[in-house]
């Protein structure tokens, strides 16, 4: 005869079975219910996510064919017969290298190259006077379109003819005037740090307080230029023509820097005493 309490046991065991059975469905049924309810929100993002990167691809892909547009097009005004024409594909030039970065050093190239096509320096030219007078438009046009060259380094504007430039305070690295006539040029406060002058012409050239730092002068014309105040440190400057002492006062110098054999690096002048540059 089968025990009463064992049978209200086992009764009680079996319902609490099928209560734990009914809880676990109603949770699976919940998750259930609530993932399908996230799918239609899940699909939005999904959906929005597409067609945001397909709205970036689609912008740089216009931006790319907009730039090589204007590459093709400046390319075909330097091209041009009279001067606003080449002047224009100059700028165009500029305005690739500022918004085109996979174009930037071909643009920044090519307006170098056209420099020295288009204002080769003579030797005929290296003996003229220094007189007062503006650079050419081209030129000044090619020197404002490469501020946007970014990293482009060793930029060859060597053998070019670019007498006057005004360009004080300008970051002019990267840049190179290896035998260049800058004569007459005002370059006082520029950034010419490394920036090769080997047998350049810069008679009369105002570099005070530019920063020269491991600059190359050697064999260079300095017949007349000012270095008062200007960062020497790692310069060289040996075999150069017309440097004096005097020239020289005021500025910084290190244990790297180059002087001809008998040149010194005086104390800075009062500036009521300094002397313009010879132009």
């Amino acid at each position: 005869m089968t025990d009463p309490r064992l049978a209200i046991e086992q009764e009680r065991t079996e319902q609490e079975q099928e209560r734990t059975e009914r809880v676990r469905e109603h949770e699976k049924s919940g998750r259930f219910k609530a993932f399908m309810d996230a799918v239609p929100l899940l699909a939005t993002l999904a959906t929005a996510t597409v067609a945001v990167f397909g709205s970036l691809q689609s912008q740089q892909q216009y931006r790319d064919a907009q730039a090589s547009e204007r590459f093709q097009s400046a390319v075909e005004l330097l091209a041009g017969d009279d001067l606003t024409t080449r002047v224009g594909g100059i700028a165009l030039l500029g305005q690739v290298a500022q918004t085109s970065s996979e174009r930037r050093e071909n643009a920044v190239r090519l307006l170098a190259t056209y420099l020295r096509v288009h204002s080769p320096v003579t030797e005929e030219g290296r003996t003229k006077p220094v007189v007062t007078a503006p650079p050419t438009e081209e030129v000044r046009a090619v020197l404002s379109a490469l501020q946007y060259r970014g990293n482009v380094n060793n930029v060859d504007l060597g053998r070019i003819s670019a007498r006057n430039l005004m360009e004080s305070s300008t970051d002019l690295t990267g840049l190179v005037f290896a035998r260049s006539d800058l004569s007459g040029s005002l370059l006082e406060g520029a950034n010419l740090t490394g920036v090769p002058f080997r047998q350049a012409t810069l008679r009369g050239v105002d570099f005070r307080g530019a920063n020269l730092t491991r600059a190359t002068f050697q064999e260079a014309d300095l017949t007349g230029a000012q270095f008062q105040g200007a960062d020497l440190s790692g310069a060289d400057l040996t075999q150069v023509k017309g440097l004096t002492s005097a020239m020289l006062a005021g500025a910084t110098t290190d244990a790297d820097t180059r002087l001809p054999d008998g040149i010194t690096v005086p104390p800075a002048e009062p500036a009521s005493t300094v002397k313009p540059p010879v132009r």
